[in-house]
């Protein structure tokens, strides 16, 4: 048996509250991905205006461009936890 429960006892200053509380955290999410945009595209310009031959000396084939700005800029680093 489930129980069911309706928002017509809670309180509207509740549901509003509820309401601020999701909108602020979707506009960090969203303020968060734009810096991880940011990030990524600002790596990849960065490393694009490379020549083969820095490329080369830092040991990143040009072909491995994208996956190492999307890696700098979307995933997780161990040393940030």
């Amino acid at each position: 048996m489930s129980i069911v429960t309706s928002r017509t006892n809670v309180p509207p200053r509740t549901i509003l509250d509820d309401l601020r509380n999701r909108l602020g955290a979707l506009l960090l999410a969203a303020k968060a991905a734009r810096a991880r945009r940011r990030r990524y595209v600002s790596t990849l310009s960065e490393l694009c205006a490379l020549s083969d031959r820095e490329l080369a000396d830092l040991g990143i084939p040009r072909a491995h461009i994208r996956r190492l700005a999307i890696e700098e800029s979307y995933m997780e680093h161990a040393d940030e936890k």
